[in-house]
């Protein structure tokens, strides 16, 4: 749950032009006394969960075939504004996957145009970042998924 909310802070962070740490440290620290859970099978709230298809993640050992995946599409959809250990565009992503809960990632990254205009987290963090927002990238679920399972990866 951590390693989710913390790829999505960066991937927010990063389209929102960060340049206000207190912005990162805001989103973060919201999320920070989440636990990370090997499953999610328990009823969620929308801050939770986001808003999207998505409604539970369900974790496992590290899938190196997924890995392999969402690292291409992280290589060719999001190092245009992020890095995972520096800021860019957009925040450094390593440092909020450990704070952002898989299934509010994956909701974020394959419904991220209606969550930024309805989810009261991210409009705030859009506001913090001088109204940049992240592009919908088009992803499939399971390209999500993917990309879940590489920034998994790296926080190990």
């Amino acid at each position: 749950m951590k390693i989710l909310f913390g790829v999505l802070s960066i991937i927010l962070i990063s389209f929102f032009g960060f340049n206000n740490s207190n912005a990162i440290t805001n989103f973060n620290s919201s999320f920070a006394n989440k636990d990370t859970v090997k499953s999610e099978k328990k009823a969620a709230t929308e801050e939770e969960v986001g808003i999207g298809p998505v409604k539970e993640v369900t974790l496992g050992p590290i899938n190196e075939k997924l890995v392999n995946e969402g690292k291409k599409i992280f290589n060719t959809k999001c190092m245009a504004c992020h890095r995972l250990d520096t800021k860019l565009v957009g925040p450094a992503l390593k440092p909020i996957v450990k704070n952002l809960p898989p299934v509010y990632l994956m909701n974020y990254l394959l419904n991220t145009t209606e969550m930024q205009k309805k989810d009261a987290r991210l409009k705030k963090l859009i506001k913090e970042y001088n109204g940049v927002i992240m592009p919908d990238q088009q992803l499939k679920e399971q390209q999500a998924r993917a990309v879940l399972e590489y920034f998994r990866s790296i926080e190990k």
